[in-house]
């Protein structure tokens, strides 16, 4: 197992998450997540806080 380091940042509701393609962005709204990856990909999720459990899907 490598060392690994979270590569993110915390504003508020927003989360800033580098990597090596480049920024993403994640807007935290409660049960609901809505994304931009750093390939410019937009992904919603919504889950069970708490659990673990989610779904996720990318948005056409």
């Amino acid at each position: 197992m490598g060392l690994r380091w979270r590569k993110s940042v915390n504003i508020g509701t927003v989360r800033a998450n580098f990597s090596n393609s480049g920024v993403g962005w994640t807007i935290n709204l409660g049960l609901v997540r809505v994304g931009l990856s750093a390939t410019g990909k937009i992904y919603f999720s919504i889950g069970i806080p708490g659990t673990g459990f989610y779904y996720s899907t990318q948005i056409k």
